[in-house]
């Protein structure tokens, strides 16, 4: 924390800075039912009882316990001093009996290694990472995360591989007890996840194997129909091609296969006006 922030008490920066950190977090670095939390380490080096306000924390508690519940899984307090773990009991007091199981006071830093990858972390939390000067853009390194991992990160991980889930896709859904597991746990893919889990070696979930593409005709009738124009309702207008990838690959707007080795095949659907369904124009189509 900038000790210019301390002089003019700040601590309304710092708490926009955790927010971003969250929010960024949630968009880039989750996946839902399946990747939800984070750890948090608070390294006490350094700080002393002026440089800590209970008022401050409550502040910070009050935003973080209410906007972001249930997504920390452990706080890893280290290198606090015996003064300051007076004033850290005053401030577990705050916490809830949950919250209190997921604070985790850290005597040794090199107890982290038991924790983290080492890689992950900085040689004073004892990893065997430089310590960090500069930190935004977020110095993020790749895989394997796997606890006490000491063969360094993987220069040949797969880069972006959060855009396999769109936005929406990324903030999850409440599990609705009317729906089936199926339902509730269905990810919502960008366009270019099948790429990217064929290059992470990684199974094509069997609705990106497909892909609709309208035919000429059926575009130009689509691009009538939100004019206003009823003239291309007749059956025979509205032709549309699906494709598929005997590959597990998806196909671009012009059916042409990602992978240059796979074979497709193509069917045709036809369908009147209720053939625009899919985009919001009519009812159901029906299959030729």
């Amino acid at each position: 924390i900038p000790p210019q922030w301390y002089k003019e008490k700040r601590v309304d920066k710092l708490i926009r800075l955790l927010v971003f950190c969250m929010e960024y977090f949630l968009r880039y670095m989750v996946v839902p039912g399946r990747i939800e939390n984070l750890s948090v380490i608070v390294d006490m080096r350094g700080i002393g009882v002026a440089q800590v306000s209970l008022a401050a924390l409550r502040d910070i508690y009050r935003v973080m316990s209410h906007h972001y519940m249930g997504r920390v899984f452990r706080f890893y307090v280290c290198n606090v001093s015996s003064t300051l773990n007076m004033i850290a009991g005053m401030a577990r007091s705050l916490l809830t009996d949950r919250q209190k199981q997921k604070v985790i006071m850290i005597d040794d830093p090199s107890q982290l290694r038991k924790e983290f990858a080492l890689h992950q972390l900085e040689g004073d939390l004892g990893g065997d990472r430089s310590v960090l000067e500069d930190f935004f853009p977020f110095p993020l390194q790749r895989g394997p995360f796997q606890a006490g991992y000491a063969a360094g990160p993987d220069g040949s991980s797969v880069p972006n591989v959060h855009e396999i889930l769109t936005a929406e896709g990324a903030m999850g859904r409440l599990w609705d007890p009317r729906s089936s597991e199926e339902e509730n746990t269905r990810l919502e893919y960008g366009p270019k996840a099948a790429d990217i889990l064929k290059r992470c070696s990684l199974p094509v979930p069997p609705e990106l194997l497909f892909e609709w593409t309208p035919s000429a005709a059926a575009a130009g009738c689509l691009r009538k129909a939100f004019a206003g124009d009823d003239d291309c309702q007749e059956r025979e207008d509205l032709t549309w091609r699906k494709s598929r990838s005997s590959s597990g690959g998806s196909t671009d707007g012009g059916g042409a296969d990602l992978d240059a080795s796979a074979s497709s095949d193509t069917e045709e659907v036809s369908g009147g006006d209720a053939s625009t369904e899919a985009f919001g124009v009519g009812g159901a189509g029906s299959a030729a």
